[in-house]
């Protein structure tokens, strides 16, 4: 049904096309990201950032009239603030700016990075912090102003959090929580925790135990796999100082080339679901951190708002639907089972991205395809209509639809990049999620070994039968490539050593270490299929934005670049690198950070 309504919506809003069969549908909109809009702390606006349409918007809740604030095309709006003053700070995810917004008007755009994601306002200082994904921690004055701090801390950075005077950052593949001091520091890192669950995927018949016959308070563990934390799509901060994140979890188990071998039609049969975790951070009398957490039904958790009274909402793309809940329900270290926690409701409206509690507890959800808001207050719900024409691409709709087997692409793909995780195959053994990101079309043949020809192979391989997805349409072959091809590669490490990258890319272009022989051009890459002593013949992978792709290699062996001239990655077989130094292969290893 999600397809035929989508296909519908493309229809209405593109009509009959007279362009030759050869021509790609238009594109329309980016990767899902969520978190882009905000309930105002006077309870009168909602202001919506529209990274398909890069712009702006103020909305008034009582009459649903609207503002429109054109950005520059390309800046990706994402993440919302407001301050003390009412000033609304948004990061341009492309754009690599804040913007400051008084009123309807932008008062300021000040470059922070190539990547901001996250945003928090410090009112102890008047100050906003930036996390970025390419590593920096920035900090600019709220008023206006250069800014007075950046710092490295990570890569992949994600949401800010302040609480009880202590800075949290989220980083977005690993979902992990950072705690850092007052110089930027990391102070401990929380990772989100992994659960043993019992496979229903189909694989190997294990179900729970009946009551009566044992089980994991018994000590048989019989059937349980372990489920691992990964992509924390958002974190929010409780009123009770509790941090709320929901992201993934990737069960740890065979997948296979088969038919529905990514996962079987039920609950629990899934690789990857999605769930709720709440955190109580570290702190001086409790030194470790304790963790409630529960799954939910539908994939794609790609947003979370919290009221004031503590209800939860999460918006998830996947399945088309929000799902509320309150914290207070999650038990504290407990794994709740495979169901809904809370009620989820589906929706005709295309995909929810993002959800907002206002002062009042109602509840506000955006729909960027129709666009619209969606109000729901006392259980009534109320549409406003936003500016703009309909918004549909087919390729993107695919890339973020639902299939049974509970996963969309984007589960291992999100925001069009990868899950940093290595899956094993029982045909083909471990293999580590390929990113997507930057100049997809001229990449081809896909996949380690290069065994799928183009795009259209590989989703009617990949989607149509490992997922248990439907065939896709001829508008879904022609549209993916062209949406996916506007995504661009990951930025490089943010403040970089400049000196020690301009002497690792001599090195690089050395014919000692007969590193161009592969690595060459735009992509870097010549594309061969060849054997580097890694297990195996593969294709050369671009190295275009690497530094944001750990792990390393097919089998993820490498967890670090370093690692991959160090523990693994063929030796003298895989370029010729044997022969330097320690300091040398740091300064290779900087220049691969700044690709």
């Amino acid at each position: 049904m999600t397809k035929l309504i989508g296909l519908a919506l493309f229809a209405a809003a593109c009509g009959t096309t007279t362009k030759p069969a050869t021509d790609p549908p238009p594109t329309w909109g980016v990767p899902i990201t969520g978190g882009t809009i905000l309930a105002t702390h006077d309870n009168q606006r909602v202001v919506v950032a529209d990274p398909d349409r890069d712009r702006l918007m103020v909305v008034q809740l009582a009459t649903g009239a609207t503002v429109e604030i054109p950005l520059q095309a390309g800046d990706e709006p994402g993440r919302l603030i407001e301050d003390a003053a009412s000033r609304i700070h948004v990061a341009l995810r492309r754009g690599g700016a804040v913007v400051t917004l008084q009123g309807t008007d932008i008062v300021a755009r000040r470059a922070v990075c190539a990547e901001p994601r996250g945003l928090a306002y410090d009112a102890a200082a008047d100050a906003i912090d930036v996390a970025c994904a390419t590593g920096e921690l920035v900090t600019l004055p709220a008023a206006g102003g250069d800014a007075t701090r950046s710092v490295f801390v990570d890569r992949d950075l994600r949401d800010v959090l302040i609480i009880n005077n202590t800075l949290y950052v989220t980083r977005f593949k690993k979902a992990e929580l950072l705690a850092l001091d007052a110089s930027g520091t990391i102070t401990s890192r929380t990772v989100m925790p992994t659960v043993e669950r019992f496979d229903n995927s189909g694989e190997g018949g294990a179900q729970p135990p009946a009551p009566g016959d044992g089980g994991v308070g018994s000590g048989d563990t019989t059937g349980l796999i372990s489920s691992i934390p990964a992509v924390a799509w958002r974190a929010v901060a409780l009123p009770n100082g509790q941090i709320a994140v929901v992201h993934q979890r990737a069960a740890q188990r065979e997948l296979s080339v088969h038919h529905g071998g990514y996962g079987g039609i039920g609950c629990g049969s899934s690789p990857i679901e999605s769930t709720i975790t709440i955190v109580t951070p570290p702190n001086g009398t409790n030194p470790a951190a304790t963790f409630a957490t529960a799954p939910l039904q539908g994939a794609l958790p790609v947003d979370l708002a919290v009221s004031s009274s503590g209800q939860l909402a999460v918006a998830l793309a996947g399945g088309k639907m929000i799902t509320t809940a309150f914290a207070s329900s999650l038990a504290a270290d407990s794994e709740q089972g495979c169901k809904s926690n809370g009620q989820g409701s589906g929706d005709d409206l295309g995909a929810p991205t993002s959800v907002a509690f206002d002062g009042n507890g109602d509840l506000i959800a955006y729909y960027p395809e129709l666009p619209a808001l969606v109000v729901t207050q006392n259980g009534a719900k109320r549409t406003i209509t936003l500016p703009g024409d309909l918004g549909y691409d087919s390729g993107r709709n695919m890339f973020h639809e639902q299939t049974p087997s509970g996963l969309a692409c984007a589960s291992c793909h999100p925001e069009g990049r990868d899950d940093g995780l290595v899956w094993k195959f029982q045909e083909l053994g471990p293999r580590r999620t390929q990113v997507l990101a930057g100049s997809i079309l001229a990449r081809a043949p896909y996949h380690w070994t290069g065994d799928q020809a183009d795009l259209p192979t590989l989703m009617d391989d990949v989607f149509a039968v490992r997922m248990a997805g439907t065939l896709p349409t001829n508008s879904e072959h022609r549209s993916l490539g062209p949406f996916l091809e506007r995504i661009p590669a990951p930025a490089p490490v943010g403040l970089a050593n400049g000196d020690a990258a301009a002497r690792g890319k001599a090195i690089f272009e050395s014919s000692d270490t007969a590193c161009l022989g592969c690595h060459a051009g735009p992509l870097m890459s010549t594309k061969q299929i060849v054997d580097v002593g890694t297990g195996g013949a593969f294709k050369v992978p671009s190295l275009v934005g690497v530094g944001a792709r750990a792990p390393f290699l097919h089998d993820g062996c490498a967890t670090t670049l370093m690692d991959r001239f160090t523990t693994c990655g063929g030796g003298d077989l895989h370029g010729k690198t044997s022969q330097l130094s320690a300091a040398q292969l740091s300064d290779l290893v900087a220049y691969l950070e700044t690709l």
